[in-house]
């Protein structure tokens, strides 16, 4: 017979997990910038913190909470110290530093959150996103074709961006006269979600079969970043290391076809083609650089020299206002300086140093290292989340075993 208390009975322990995803769903996506959340813009911390601590407060009535993790206090510290010391250097302003007790509140619950929540929080990111994204592709590839679909103009960070906004996708109005709009779904830039999608799939080792997954991969490939095909290619490897599969035969089939493919867009078209426009020639050595490796201006990288021979490495300098088109690690450094490293490296090594798998501990840090390169945005959540996720994954039992072998140190 059916119970009926189950249509007015609400799991409480269930829920407790349910505002925790919800709120770093929210966090998550605010780091990435869809024209949905534009209106809130950095204020995105708000809902997610009030979410979070509804979530804690409501485990802490639980028989067994879910909160109940005890190594939180050094990466919690060393958050504090590095997101204040940012905000000091920056000319943060005391409502910034107020605020940001809410991106305090979301570290901690992450710190804090029981170690198997952690693998089924990265598979809701990742259905969630690649539900997002498999709509966004569908359209996109529709309205190339010709569909029609409702538009407005659309502008972020005081005009910097400006888009034709299709509501299920943007097309950026610096690539109208094109003949290849890159995808970037409903988010800020097309590197920018690329390299989003590969972190995520970081985290989903042996299931890229999935839905979900291929949907990141899709979105990945169609971003035509640069970034992103360099990070796909590391992660594919490193999930196979990091299952302890074979990866030479892989390696040397992979080679095998990634030689193919460039030797075939030289030829095909005479060289006319997506592939070797968009990211062949990037890669091609110019003056002793990469023609790709574009990260920075041209007056930026001298300004960047030139704070390397003065007083201000330390703390660092307030970035020019003419800032757009730079990113990546000397971004960060210019704007933070040394000490901002420093409590950087710090930060990271507090927060993983409770890891309970090795490789997957090595692959994530040089993974978190080659986006940092890449970004330069270390703490924001698209970029952190997988790779704390990934540093208690265990390929035999799965976070649940790491979470067993975790309760029993804290009980020992």
């Amino acid at each position: 017979m059916f119970d009926l208390k189950k249509l007015y009975l609400i799991n409480k322990e269930k829920l407790a997990v349910f505002l925790f995803f919800s709120g770093m769903l929210i966090a998550y996506l605010g780091s990435l910038n869809p024209w949905f959340m534009w209106p809130i813009g950095t204020l995105y911390a708000f809902p997610a913190g009030i979410l979070l601590v509804a979530s804690y407060l409501l485990s802490i009535t639980l028989s067994r909470p879910i909160y109940t993790r005890n190594d939180f206090i050094l990466p919690l510290t060393a958050f504090i110290a590095l997101s204040y010391y940012q905000l000091f250097v920056n000319g943060g302003r005391i409502g910034g530093f107020i605020f940001n007790l809410f991106h305090v509140v979301i570290f901690l619950c992450l710190f804090l959150i029981d170690i198997d929540k952690l693998e089924k929080l990265a598979t809701f990111l990742c259905k969630f996103m690649g539900g997002l994204l498999a709509v966004s592709t569908i359209a996109y590839i529709l309205w190339i074709f010709g569909f029609p679909f409702p538009s407005r103009d659309a502008s972020f960070s005081d005009g910097l961006y400006s888009f034709t906004n299709y509501f299920f996708f943007l097309i950026d109005d610096r690539a109208l006269l094109a003949l290849f709009y890159r995808f970037h779904s409903v988010f800020l830039e097309p590197g920018q979600i690329g390299t989003a999608c590969v972190m995520l799939l970081f985290t989903q080792c042996g299931k890229w079969k999935k839905w979900y997954n291929i949907a990141m991969i899709i979105t990945a490939i169609l971003s035509f970043s640069l970034a992103a095909y360099v990070l796909i290619v590391y992660v594919t490897f490193a999930n196979l290391w990091i299952q302890g599969k074979k990866v030479f035969l892989k390696m040397a089939a992979s080679v095998f076809i990634f030689v193919t493919i460039i030797v075939g867009s030289f030829f095909y078209n005479n060289g006319n083609n997506l592939i070797h426009d968009l990211i062949l020639i990037r890669m091609e050595v110019d003056d002793g650089d990469i023609v790709g490796n574009n990260r920075v201006t041209e007056d930026f990288d001298a300004e960047y020299s030139n704070f390397w021979k003065s007083s201000d490495i330390m703390l660092g300098r307030d970035m020019p206002k003419d800032n757009f088109g730079n990113s990546g690690y000397k971004v960060y450094i210019y704007e933070n300086g040394v000490i901002g490293m420093i409590l950087l490296v710090f930060f990271f090594f507090s927060s993983l140093h409770s890891a309970t798998n090795k490789k997957a501990l090595l692959s994530g840090v040089l993974l978190a290292l080659l986006a940092f390169i890449v970004r330069g945005t270390p703490l924001w959540y698209c970029n952190f989340i997988p790779i704390y996720v990934m540093a208690f994954y265990n390929p035999k039992g799965s976070y649940i075993e790491a979470e067993a072998n975790n309760r029993k140190e804290q009980h020992a």
